[in-house]
């Protein structure tokens, strides 16, 4: 056993990273450690777990190294025996003990004998309410026992009372000086991260209003439905990209319910700076979403006509996709059909009004644009929305195909055939044939559930057909229509036209607009 008479603090310390971790029994009795020492102690009592007796007898500690110790011992949980009989710890030390047995409930065994307590100290400790640790005790001693404190020991002890309660002012005053200097610098930080903030909101709020002006521009445009003079039909410059977070944060990171779903993703509401708009987000599920993403973003991108969707902008992150379009807010017509929510039933006016309004799209899409025809390929219900005002636009382009202008008996083949079963006529659905007539027949599906409130099917097709043939067709008519519902017979006829086997014998828009502007 080495001899730790004299042992510096430095010593100590040393010892305890050498012979303390790997002991659980340190006796250190008799080595005239002071208060620096016992706060090496503490210091290691705080951090290591091996000791379980710790031997301080007859040395030098007083209450600034009693102190340290106990603020340990509110940590500690394996010291079991404490001995420090024998040294200069007054009621100061006692009471800071007296605290620390209030919280550990890991010591056992705890020597105070011939020290410097009175009955307040002696009080203190008996009164921790700590129903483990035993005060008195053979190895322990008699709590009672103390040392009567000399003159010079009385005036030591009130000048470590008045050096500790100067030292605690001090402390006390460096930890506020500390915490000022923190939160100034905490202060500082968070205004210079607030300036940068505000730069980069400014530098987004300009990007948002050249975005609205450029959006307010385009649906102006649509609502007249007019170009200037000598322009062609396509937009000057590109459909503007904004950031992908601009869309995030404008529709509650896509949290809320969805507006609508179809094959290439979901459409959500969402709110920017201007008018309310509608996103639609490309699912990361769909083979083909980045095509029909490009599809769809190239035909909206001519398109300038009021019975149009209107795209107003896009981003383009990494897989993520979506398109910004102007905000229907009556949603589709299927929906308006089946009174989703509650909704009241169309009327007969508005239904033919959205027939028609429907054939001058599509009329607009085959022949806007001289060198070329663009075909749908997914025309429904689900894909024509209303407006506040009930005006029908066509939506959801991203099956668009591209040809140069067909005549009545030309066509396009193909071997991927995509859309809604119950809306493809038999020449695309066998044959993989594509004609100018292809969505004419998905546009006399719409005007047979214009006029029943049925879903598209084959059955009502020929149901329809039975109908019409034996004068019948009363029975079918969707029952909320409380007009006299003139010209119903009339589209049913022409809807009929439309479904007809062969596509030769299947109007044009053309023809059927001009047939319903009658």
């Amino acid at each position: 056993m080495p001899s730790f008479q004299n042992m510096t603090p430095k010593q100590l310390e040393v010892y305890y990273q050498v012979v303390a971790v790997k002991s659980d029994r340190l006796g250190l009795n008799g080595s005239k450690i002071g208060d620096e020492g016992a706060q090496v102690i503490a210091k290691f009592l705080k951090k290591n777990t091996t000791p379980k007796e710790l031997y301080l007898r007859q040395n030098q500690i007083t209450d600034a190294g009693v102190q340290a110790i106990a603020k340990a011992l509110k940590v500690n949980t394996s010291v079991q025996w404490l001995i420090l009989n024998q040294n200069q710890i007054s009621d100061i030390g006692a009471k800071a003990l007296a605290e620390a047995l209030k919280v550990n409930k890991t010591l056992t065994f705890l020597g105070l004998e011939e020290n410097l307590l009175t009955k307040a100290g002696i009080a203190a400790l008996r009164h921790s309410g700590n129903a483990t640790c035993k005060l008195e005790h053979f190895y322990c001693g008699r709590l009672d026992n103390q040392r009567v404190p000399a003159p010079a020991d009385l005036k030591q002890m009130e000048e470590r009372a008045e050096a500790s309660a100067n030292a605690r002012s001090a402390v006390d005053l460096a930890d506020k000086n500390q915490k000022l200097r923190s939160k100034l610098e905490a202060r500082d930080r968070e205004l210079q991260e607030s300036r940068s903030e505000l730069a980069t909101n400014e530098l987004k709020l300009q990007q948002l209003q050249s975005y609205l002006t450029s959006a307010l521009d385009r649906i102006v445009v649509l609502e007249c439905n007019q170009l200037p003079v000598g322009a062609s039909p396509n937009f000057d410059g590109p459909i503007p990209q904004i950031p992908l977070a601009t869309l995030f944060a404008a529709a509650n990171n896509f949290a809320d319910p969805p507006l609508g779903e179809g094959a290439f993703g979901r459409v959500y509401s969402g709110f920017i700076p201007g008018p309310r708009i509608a996103i639609k987000r490309l699912s990361a599920e769909s083979k083909q979403g980045k095509d029909e993403f490009k599809s769809e973003l190239d035909s909206l991108s001519k398109f300038r006509h009021p019975n149009i969707i209107a795209i107003l902008s896009f981003a383009e992150e990494g897989d993520e996709r979506c398109l910004v379009y102007e905000f229907m807010s009556n949603g589709s017509v299927r929906d308006r059909l089946s009174r989703k929510n509650g909704t009241p039933p169309l009327t007969w006016a508005q239904r033919y009004r959205i027939a028609t309004d429907v054939a001058r799209g599509m009329h607009y899409v085959q022949t806007a644009f001289p060198d070329h025809a663009l075909f749908h390929l997914d025309l429904k219900t689900s894909n024509v929305l209303l407006d506040a005002h009930f005006n029908a636009k066509v939506s959801d382009f991203g099956l668009v195909r591209v040809a140069q202008h067909l005549d009545d008996v030309s066509y396009l083949r193909t071997q991927n055939r995509q859309g809604t079963t119950a809306y493809m006529c038999p020449d695309l659905l066998e044959e993989g044939r594509i004609t100018i007539k292809t969505d004419v027949y998905a546009f006399g599906m719409i005007l047979l559930e214009l006029v029943t409130g049925m879903k598209a099917a084959a059955k009502l097709k020929s149901d329809s057909r039975k109908a019409l043939k034996a004068d019948k067709f009363v029975g079918l008519v969707d029952s909320t229509i409380k007009e006299d519902g003139q010209g119903i017979k009339e589209v049913v006829s022409l809807a009929l036209e439309c479904l007809d086997e062969a596509a030769n014998d299947r109007p044009s828009f053309g023809g059927l607009l001009a047939t319903l502007d009658a």
